[in-house]
């Protein structure tokens, strides 16, 4: 079997992705991964098969991050023609000879395509959008409704790809010659989705499906040949284990400021500190120091498990991560689903609750503080998780192949 797998967003929603792609071929099947152009290292790396789509809707978000909501206003009508940049470059992986579409729901025009193709398209979601609960509220929303108005707040996905049909439906019919079809959130809702978390940090609803419970996340393999820089070796050999602070694709208005800040709460705390810029939230300019090493990007996999906690900005992604490390977690959320993986953290236990509002130093130590105070929970779900996991991609390839039929 051949599979084309498409996503887009940060390295967090590209990760999985990848890692389905090599579960397929342990399995003896093939796929290629059609992604944002800068992921290609990623993927290339791990000897996966890569189509480059256009990223101006990520150099757009980029962009405009920190802003402000005039800004935000301001630059709306660049978004039409950085989007259909994008979906015009999906329409060119229509000569593309596959039996099934895994795909991301943000990742517009994908379902579209298996349409062209004439095979199944299979959404792949590492967070719940699409299979509404009365247990809790839609991930999208950054606050906790009353119980009462949990079931409404699954619209809010509906709601999000709204602007965007019209533009979806012009280019159905120009690009992939096809009539109207209904709208994604109506598609997964009565197809179901493969839902790729851990059950440990949230598990199915009692009025969810049998089918939709969570399978566990996918991650890349350990290793695959790489290792620490040195330079991060030596500062992890030099003390006690430090903390971790990372905003992975966030980015901030002043992450000058915001890196002081952090900077002074980690040295309340007592710890060292591995800074990690990523995307721009964190910028340490020329200030040396001996207590803090900043680097660019770094594993997940190789360096959590060096570490005594993990401040970072809640993505599924690094939730995961973490938890697989047995890390406690401290969240600062910043947009979207952070809240809700915020919360999820605090109620397994493996960290305190989401810190929202102004972010000052005292209220980071603190956090840290009580983070490190998990340190034994967040142990017990990384035994767990591990055992989990094991069995994870081969549920997912089982789900992949069975559409497939």
């Amino acid at each position: 079997m051949r599979a084309l797998i498409v996503t887009t967003g940060s390295r967090g929603d590209v990760q999985p992705f990848t890692a389905l792609a090599l579960a397929l071929r342990r399995r003896g099947h093939d796929a290629v991964l059609a992604a944002p152009g800068r992921f290609a290292p990623l993927v290339s790396r791990h000897g996966v098969d890569f189509a480059a789509l256009d990223e101006g809707t990520l150099a757009l978000q980029d962009e405009l991050a920190g802003r402000g909501t005039l800004a935000a206003l301001t630059s709306a009508r660049r978004v039409a023609p950085a989007l259909r940049a994008w979906l015009d470059d999906v329409a060119g992986l229509a000569g593309t000879a596959c039996d099934v579409v895994v795909f991301a729901p943000k990742a517009l025009g994908a379902a579209d395509l298996a349409d062209r193709l004439g095979v199944p398209a299979v959404p792949l979601l590492a967070i719940p959008l699409y299979t509404p609960t009365r247990e809790f509220a839609s991930p999208l929303l950054p606050f906790r409704p009353p119980a009462a108005a949990n079931r409404a707040s699954w619209r809010l996905a509906a709601a999000v790809e709204a602007p965007y049909r019209r533009m979806l439906r012009r280019w159905r019919a120009e690009k992939l010659g096809l009539g109207p079809a209904p709208a994604l959130p109506e598609r997964i809702a009565s197809s179901g989705a493969v839902h790729a978390w851990s059950r440990h940090l949230l598990p199915a609803p009692a009025d969810w499906p049998t089918a939709a419970a969570p399978l566990g996340a996918l991650h890349l393999p350990p290793g695959q040949g790489r290792s620490l820089p040195g330079e991060l070796v030596r500062f992890l050999r030099a003390g006690g284990p430090p903390v971790y602070v990372g905003f992975g694709s966030t980015v901030h208005g002043d992450p000058a400021g915001l890196t002081r800040t952090v900077v002074e709460g980690v040295r309340r705390s007592g710890r060292r500190a591995v800074l990690a810029t990523g995307w721009g939230a964190l910028s340490p300019g020329s200030a040396p120091w001996d207590d803090v090493l900043v680097v660019d990007e770094v594993p997940h996999d190789l360096l959590l498990p060096h570490v005594a906690a993990a401040v970072h900005h809640g993505g599924a992604g690094t939730v995961a991560a973490a938890m697989r490390a047995g890390v406690p977690q401290a969240v600062r959320p910043f947009v979207g689903d952070q809240w809700f993986w915020g919360d999820r953290v605090h109620r397994t236990g493996a960290g305190p609750a989401p810190l929202t509002g102004r972010l000052t130093p005292e209220r980071l130590a603190a956090a840290i503080d009580r983070a490190l105070a998990c340190s034994g929970r967040a142990g017990e779900l990384a035994g767990a998780v591990a055992q989990e996991e094991a069995a994870a991609a081969d549920r997912v390839v089982e789900r992949v192949l069975a559409a497939a039929v």
